[in-house]
């Protein structure tokens, strides 16, 4: 098969030529990747602008303006996103709200002016299984969670449940068998039951019953009751998991009861002894959690008296109890929306101005060369040829590794009226030269094996 001969203006590939273009292929990948790590070149510096557009430097100001806008946005960012990472707790209050309705009771079946002479025996309209004639009443447990003044600060309303770990009712006098049901009510939540906004309890009943109504809340971090004697040395009778391994730590080291030599252990000096096992002489700094947990217990429950009224006087009988809690701050998720606002569709718009934006500050700078070449040529078409040619010779010297001119580190010497010549390097010296090299080459390997 015939090969291709090049072409007049284009000389032959030379060893030297091949790894420039290797390294000119190796440049391309390296910035592409550039490219796709980095989407958005930087634009030209102000004094390019300045002669490419004559209205840059109001341009300038703007991205003065902007400069300082991203810098203020990427300090609110890392202060938010650093206020995300701390717990922030705000106390509330969970309002109770405990009430009780009558039904079926002597006083309302004579208001509503049924009586035995007018509905015969009163027997016949009793139903055992269903319970309809039969006086009884109805607790109703409710709870909701009280407004920081006049405005909300947490749009999504949480269920008085969630708040709650278990609820409780004891009942007084109400033992088998006359009641069956039990004088005891228990809820716990369920993995799949939805949140509830209150319990009701029915009973059947037409006297007045005393009852306790525990409630277990719920807190998020869990939160524990430091036990004796742990909380006599730490001072602190409630509090989460961290808070107690916090103050455990600052008591250890106001009491100086890491060990000078070793500081992974815990001596029993200072109060210590009080906590640890008897006889034993330290434990590890990796023991400590352990240790302290077992001086840990649930928190006590919120125990509400309350007395079940049926009589005419008391019905409808309500209360209500504020139980002070704390939840995470609801500006947090305030705060999170800010932050993914940054990433969010108005974030990408920017993205794509800006892109936008240096993409045309590069195609001025483009046409600004193109005219600038063509400018220079219509002048003066002599001199602009001869410094092209020169520039062009420049170019190829290097890449061929040689000197104009005069004899170059590679022992050879290329005239300048040569360069200007493309036949010179279809010449039969050239394949000569090229087994002279390459003989030279693996000569100097072999020697330096």
């Amino acid at each position: 098969m015939a090969q291709p001969t090049p072409g007049p203006s284009q000389p032959p590939a030379t060893p030297a030529q091949g790894s420039v273009d290797i390294k000119r292929r190796a440049e391309a990948e390296a910035d592409v990747s550039r490219r796709i790590k980095h989407q958005r070149a930087p634009l030209p510096p102000p004094h390019v602008l300045a002669t490419l557009v004559p209205d840059s430097p109001a341009f300038n100001d703007l991205m003065k303006v902007e400069q300082k806008l991203d810098w203020t946005l990427l300090r609110k960012k890392a202060e938010i996103n650093d206020a995300l990472g701390r717990p922030v707790r705000v106390k509330r209050s969970l309002r109770v709200f405990i009430s009780n309705t009558a039904h079926h009771q002597t006083w309302q079946d004579d208001a509503s002016g049924r009586s035995q002479e007018q509905n015969g025996d009163s027997t016949q309209n009793v139903d055992v299984n269903t319970g309809k004639g039969i006086p009884g009443w109805v607790l109703r447990v409710e709870g909701r969670l009280l407004d920081s003044g006049n405005v909300r600060l947490d749009k999504t309303k949480r269920k008085f449940s969630s708040f709650l770990r278990s609820v409780v009712v004891e009942f007084d006098n109400r033992e088998p068998p006359t009641y069956p049901e039990g004088n005891i009510v228990e809820w716990h939540p369920q993995t799949l039951q939805a949140p509830l906004d209150g319990f009701e309890v029915l009973r059947r009943g037409d006297t007045n019953v005393n009852c306790r109504i525990i409630l277990h809340v719920a807190h998020f971090p869990e939160r524990f009751r430091v036990l004796a004697p742990l909380d006599g040395l730490i001072s602190m009778k409630e509090g989460t998991r961290a808070d107690v391994m916090a103050a455990v730590w600052k008591f250890i080291k106001v009491v100086g009861a890491q060990d000078k030599e070793d500081g992974t252990i815990i001596r029993p000096v200072g109060g210590m002894e009080k906590i640890m096992p008897p006889g034993q002489e330290g434990v590890a700094f990796h023991q400590l959690p352990e240790l302290v947990t077992r001086f840990l217990n649930h928190p006590q429950p919120v125990v509400i008296p309350y007395t079940i009224r049926v009589d005419q006087d008391f019905n409808l009988h309500d209360k209500c109890f504020d139980i002070p809690i704390e939840i995470d701050d609801p500006l947090k998720s305030k705060m999170a929306y800010i932050v993914q606002s940054f990433e969010g569709e108005e974030g990408r718009e920017i993205v794509k101005l800006e892109d936008k934006v240096g993409e045309l500050a590069y195609f001025a700078r483009d046409l600004k060369q193109k005219r600038d070449f063509l400018e220079a040529f219509a002048a003066e078409p002599y001199t602009f040829i001869q410094n092209w040619l020169a520039a062009q010779a420049r170019d190829l010297d290097q890449m061929l590794g040689f000197q104009i001119g005069v004899a170059g580190p590679n022992g050879g010497s290329v005239r300048e009226e040569d360069l200007r010549r493309s036949d010179v390097f279809q010449m039969p010296w050239v394949d000569e030269a090229i087994t002279v090299h390459e003989s030279t080459r693996m000569e100097a390997e072999r020697r330096g094996r």
